[in-house]
């Protein structure tokens, strides 16, 4: 179909600085969130909901988040229905129908085209270089048939699960075998 900008599918909310809400009853969206939601470990119910203006930052299960510390996309999963977006996150807005959002998590996350075109957009002093909200805007993405886009957010999908399965496996491992070589170390010692 073609190559698009984002501004012409998506648009962008950044979120608000937390110490500039007066009450305090209200959970916030945090990294921690940002990880379990970017690893799939919570189930996601992807549906379309209708716009509220008031709840603007209020986060909605299948609403997609971006880390401009991470400069990584993820689905907000049910856990986090109704936490507020932070500083620290961007929401992404799907403004037509063309755009899968586990395709554009694919783009954003990982294809190269994406990857390259971010790190020119980087801004920033010291460890933590951001990514800010109006550059986001003119990246360049391919816009490929709907079906196919279908197909590659439910590969990409798998992929992250099962590379965090892996990560869990290999962590088990590690610990199995640590704990091994240091019983035989102690046994020698005697």
């Amino acid at each position: 179909m073609g190559e698009y900008f984002l501004k012409n599918c998506v648009s962008f909310t950044p979120g608000i600085n937390p110490s500039r809400i007066q009450t305090t009853d209200l959970e916030f969206y945090d990294q921690n969130d940002f990880v379990n939601d970017y690893n799939f470990i919570n189930k996601v119910n992807i549906k379309d909901k209708s716009f509220d203006s008031e709840n603007l930052l209020k986060l909605k299960e299948g609403d997609v988040v971006i880390s401009v510390v991470t400069r990584q996309a993820a689905i907000v999963s049910k856990g986090n229905d109704g936490k507020i977006l932070t500083l620290n996150f961007i929401k992404v807005d799907f403004d037509n129908d063309f755009l899968d959002k586990k395709y554009f998590l694919y783009l954003f996350n990982s294809y190269s085209g994406v990857k390259r075109q971010k790190e020119r957009m980087l801004q920033g002093t010291g460890a933590v270089l951001k990514i800010p909200v109006k550059s986001l805007n003119d990246i360049e993405i391919p816009i490929i048939s709907m079906s196919e886009q279908v197909k590659i957010g439910e590969a990409y999908k798998k992929t992250i699960c099962l590379n965090n399965y892996l990560d869990k496996y290999k962590s088990l491992m590690e610990k199995c075998a640590n704990s091994i070589l240091e019983e035989s170390v102690r046994g020698r010692r005697r």
